[in-house]
């Protein structure tokens, strides 16, 4: 039976949800219609900010941003399990970078308490949860602070990364995927991210489910710019 064109869609949707990306001939097939019916289908659904449209079909749109604290418990145990798979990079009197996120959180909580080395960060509530590690050096980035993630962001906090050399940047992921790469909602973010990368001798991702496949509409860097990449997948 021939789908209604709302039906169609939703299909699309539900297909998306659960492969993280269509290919718009191969959905053509599947639901009985022609490809460029797909491909006007996909078109509305990007303008509905539904999908992410990309050359030869779609993939996920990168997760809704909420606060800080709500994403806290999400996916508490897969971070959590990521987490210490992270930790066993940190190594003794190494130079840390690791900037905001709920998953990176979790990477300092899995550290041993008694470790020595330097962690230099603009999330607050990883400043503060460091308050518990008497041999860690803390460096803050400063800057404006952006309450959704509570970090700071900015050119402050740009310009202050211009004397630092890491040994291990964190970067925390908002979207990735192999067709854009390491992707983010917003630009300032995006540009933080950047700098952070350009300044780091090797970089780690800690990425949840919910963000591989998924796109946004600012590009950070390429997959292949991540040293480590650790995830469940």
């Amino acid at each position: 039976m021939k789908l209604l064109k709302a039906e169609r869609q939703d299909k699309i949707l539900e297909i998306l949800f659960v492969e993280k990306k269509i290919i718009a001939s191969e959905m053509s097939v599947r639901l009985g219609v022609s490809e460029d019916t797909i491909r006007r289908d996909i078109k509305e659904l990007d303008q509905k900010g539904l999908l992410k449209k990309v050359h030869s079909g779609a993939v996920r749109v990168g997760p809704a941003k909420i606060g800080f604290y709500q994403r806290m418990e999400l996916d508490l145990d897969e971070k959590i399990r990521l987490a210490k798979k992270g930790a066993e990079l940190i190594k003794p009197n190494s130079v840390i970078l690791v900037d905001d996120g709920t998953t990176n959180y979790q990477l300092i909580k899995q550290l041993d308490q008694r470790i020595s080395c330097t962690i230099i960060t603009n999330s607050i509530p990883i400043i503060n949860l460091l308050e518990h590690y008497p041999n860690v050096n803390v460096i803050t980035l400063g800057g404006c602070l952006f309450k959704a993630s509570m970090s700071n962001l900015g050119y402050e906090t740009i310009k202050q990364l211009d004397s630092l050399h890491p040994d291990l940047y964190f970067m925390g992921i908002y979207s990735i995927s192999n067709e854009v790469g390491i992707t983010h909602s917003a630009m300032d973010e995006c540009q933080l991210k950047q700098k952070m990368l350009s300044v780091s001798f090797q970089t780690a991702a800690l990425v949840t489910k919910e963000k591989m496949g998924s796109v946004s509409n600012y590009v950070i860097c390429k997959t292949s710019d991540i040293t480590y990449l650790i995830t469940d997948e």
